[in-house]
């Protein structure tokens, strides 16, 4: 700093304190934009999640109550099976993809119109790629008055498996679970075309904050060097350049600035020094003649 013009000096800090609040301003404003996204992040993997469970269970109150006449009417217990399995079977929603599954509660597969020939097997093993016993988890759920499982399931359309969430209830007449799920991928798909949308907009803040930013850098960095130049530097080197004139024996320069603040008084000083130069110089001479 020392070895620093003052327009250089005045320059580092303007611009050192300025970076400082467009970074802080600008880190705090990506922060409360990135929290915002987050949540509505959540809140959309949150809403979409509960419209789908809301769903889940209102086909499951549907099959139950489509059912509930051959419960009702028919006697014969061998009967009654073959009747409510046919009905499951006839089940269909969502563009005839959505089913209804049935499974006794040791796991044995009743009604799957997906997969007829799992019916007749027991599942009660089987476990995704995370280690989730689906079957014996919608099973317990059932017999503890209905809940939702979720696990990997392998999805045609995407070649792989993906989010699965089911919904079981129980049927105690015959000692079943009776479930229907969904994919629930298209929720991680929204999740992540929501966290794009909002990095993007992160991405765009940033760009849009350091443009104004540099350019509102820029115009007090000029207009606090035109001021500071007509302050304190051309000042300075007014009184500068009389000084040098007065170390040349030119005593009759004349001090131009006029302020009243430090550099005013270094003008002042610099007067009253050069009146006492004149009186030394004019005895020096007077001496000399004598």
């Amino acid at each position: 700093m020392k070895n620093l013009k003052i327009m250089q000096k005045i320059l580092i800090l303007t611009a050192i304190p300025l970076i400082l609040t467009v970074a802080a301003i600008m880190s705090v404003s990506i922060y409360q934009m990135r929290t915002l996204g987050m949540q509505e992040v959540e809140q959309i993997r949150y809403t979409m999640m509960a419209s789908k469970q809301e769903s889940l269970r209102n086909y499951m109150e549907i099959t139950a109550t489509s059912i509930r006449p051959i419960l009702e009417t028919e006697s014969d217990i061998y009967t009654a099976r073959e009747k409510v399995k046919t009905a499951l079977r006839s089940i269909s929603y969502g563009d005839d993809d959505g089913y209804i599954f049935a499974f006794d509660y040791e796991g044995v597969t009743k009604v799957h119109p997906a997969k007829p020939e799992l019916e007749g097997k027991n599942l009660i093993n089987l476990v995704d790629v995370n280690g989730v016993r689906l079957i014996e988890d919608l099973v317990n759920a059932a017999r503890n008055g209905g809940g939702y499982v979720s696990y990997l399931w392998d999805k045609p359309s995407k070649g792989r498996e993906v989010p699965k969430l089911s919904y079981a209830i129980a049927l105690k007449e015959f000692g079943w679970m009776l479930g229907t799920g969904f994919y629930i991928d298209d929720i991680d798909d929204a999740v992540l075309l929501k966290q794009q949308e909002v990095d993007e907009k992160i991405q765009t803040m940033m760009i849009l904050s350091l443009s104004v930013g540099l350019a509102i850098l820029i115009l007090i960095i000029i207009i606090n060097l035109w001021l500071s130049n007509r302050a304190l530097v051309k000042p300075i080197r007014e009184l500068a350049e009389s000084a040098r004139q007065m170390s040349l024996g030119k005593m009759d320069t004349v001090i131009t600035v006029n302020s009243k603040d430090e550099i005013g008084e270094l003008a002042d000083a610099i007067g009253r020094m050069q009146k006492s130069l004149k009186v030394i110089f004019k005895k020096l001479k007077q001496t000399s003649r004598n």
